[in-house]
């Protein structure tokens, strides 16, 4: 007969399964409370978003203007976006997009020759079309920009079809692409990105408007901005605004705002920081 202790099946199962089932266990209560946590954070998400659509849609009715913005921001992973169906066009933003043909033409900065990189300076830090032009042609005109495009996986984005760099259309979150491969580790080496953060970060005074609007006056930025009168929005302006806020702390603030419908620049700026500022309030929440 044998005397052996006989446990219940189940109790047997558990036996075997040992440390297995008890990581199996904790696996699922950790997924779980992950569930849990995404959750609430899709939620708290949602929740900004719509009060960032009610806040800018009540200024934007009170502003008496024509002006349609389009929004993407994102602090500490919450991303909030608003009219980002909206396509604008790109003006003097798409010199971003250029800088970063530039630093993948060349590979490195020391091997930029100096008077490229004397026009390089004048086409970010005071928007000077004529070196924009000269750089645009060098890198292969609007070919070379449509190819760029697709590399660096911009969606909505297109060319203008007479080939200038200043008249294409773009969406609020492909300039984020933009935004985020000129200032962020990844595309570009250490002093690619150092140059592109230094350039960004000393636009001239009289062009520093825009999302820096919505930093505090301890807080760097480092942004670009686009601004001119359209013939195909029939004498309407375009004002845009992008970079990014307190890049060089733990916390940043990625924003871009593009908008179309002003009358001209001087109605469209204030409009443009005012929902900057309204933006970064609502971000400032999650």
């Amino acid at each position: 007969m044998d005397n052996e202790l006989r446990l219940p099946a189940s109790r047997r199962g558990l036996l075997r399964l040992g440390v297995g089932a008890s990581a199996a266990v904790l696996g699922a209560g950790l997924a779980s409370n992950a569930a849990a946590e995404t959750s609430a954070a899709d939620a708290l998400r949602a929740d900004l978003e719509a009060q960032l659509k009610d806040r800018l849609d009540e200024y934007l009715a009170s502003t008496g203007t024509q002006i349609s913005p389009s929004v993407v921001i994102e602090r500490c992973g919450t991303r909030l976006e608003y009219n980002t169906a909206q396509r604008h066009i790109t003006a003097s933003i798409v010199k971003v997009e250029i800088m970063l043909m530039l630093f993948e033409h060349y590979g490195t900065v020391a091997a930029i020759p100096a008077d490229h990189r004397a026009l390089l300076d004048r086409m970010i830090r005071e928007s000077h079309n004529a070196s924009t032009t000269t750089l645009y042609n060098f890198l292969g005109g609007v070919n070379a920009l449509v190819a760029a495009h697709a590399r660096y996986g911009l969606q909505n984005t297109t060319p203008d079809a007479q080939g200038r760099w200043g008249v294409g259309w773009s969406s609020a979150p492909d300039q984020m692409i933009i935004t985020r491969l000129a200032l962020y580790e990844g595309l570009l080496d250490d002093e690619q990105l150092a140059l592109s953060r230094q350039l960004m970060g000393t636009i001239v005074p009289s062009q520093a408007w825009g999302v820096s609007a919505a930093a505090a006056d301890d807080e760097t930025v480092w942004l670009k901005n686009g601004w001119d009168v359209e013939s195909q929005l029939g004498g309407l302006w375009v004002v845009n605004s992008m970079g990014v806020i307190g890049g060089d702390g733990p916390d940043p603030v990625d924003l871009v705002v593009l908008s179309s419908g002003a009358v001209n620049d001087t109605e469209g700026i204030p409009v443009v920081e005012e929902v900057a500022r309204i933006a970064r309030e609502v971000v400032d929440q999650a």
